[in-house]
Parts: C-alpha cells; structure tokens; sequence
C-alpha cells in the first residue's frame, strides 16, 4: 500500500511539471489565434484542456486527495479541501472561457479575439497559480 500511495503522488508531482510546459504550450497556442480556423482552434482547445486540466485535476481527486484526507495531518487536509474549491472554481472559468469562444462563431471580430486573449490569460493564471499552491504547500509535506 505505501509503495501504491507514493507511485500516485509521484505521479501527480511529476504531471505539475508537464502542465507547466504545457500551460506555456497554450499561451502561445491561444496568441497564434487566426481567425479564419477559430473551428480548429476551438477543437484543439477542448482537447488540451481535457488532457492537461480537467483529467488532471480528475487524477488529483480521485486519486491523491483521498490519501491526503486520509493520511494528512490537519494542515494538509484543510490545504485539500481549499484546492478542490478552487478546481471548481478554475473549471468554471473554463467552461466560461469555453462557451465564450463558442459564441462568437467562425469569424471572431478584433474586439472579441482580444476577449478571447483576456479570457485565456486569466485562466491560464489561475490554474498556474493552483498548481504553485500544491508544488509550494502540498507536494513537499508528502
């Protein structure tokens, strides 16, 4: 059971490296916006955020923060619980940012491309922020 339990936070340390590669990957992704491939654009990302956000933070639920609120001492379990509030949070925003881009159709005018820019920007800061928490304040306890 150790070796189990510490393979899985192993994991969830190591993915913390790969999403912050992959978070600089989408900024980049989201500045190389062209309009006429918004179709494309908004195919390719829901894929990444499937891949780098939503199953990793499904990983993260189901598979580390159980061992922490089971094995945890009272500092990191309430450190639990204020990360699965903000995957609420952040997964919000996503699907905000999501539908917004949705919204505007195959041709986005300037205005809305640079809505599409803030938009990306502040979830693409949010999920690096959560991730600081748990490489800073989580990670390192276990």
């Amino acid at each position: 059971m150790e070796n189990m339990k510490m393979d899985k936070l192993t994991k969830a340390y190591l993915d913390h490296g790969m999403i912050s590669e992959e978070m600089t990957f989408f900024e980049k992704f989201v500045e190389g916006i062209d309009a006429d491939e918004i179709e494309n654009y908004l195919k390719r990302l829901r894929k990444f955020s499937e891949e780098y956000i939503i199953n990793h933070f499904r990983f993260e639920e189901e598979e580390v923060f159980p061992l922490i609120l089971k094995y945890g001492n009272e500092k990191e379990k309430r450190m639990v619980q204020m990360l699965q509030n903000e995957h609420v949070t952040i997964l919000k925003k996503l699907a905000q940012f999501m539908e917004k881009v949705a919204s505007y159709g195959a041709h986005p005018i300037e205005k809305e491309i640079e809505e599409i820019m803030r938009s990306s920007r502040e979830v693409l800061e949010m999920v690096l922020l959560h991730a600081r928490k748990e490489d800073a304040h989580l990670f390192p306890n276990l």
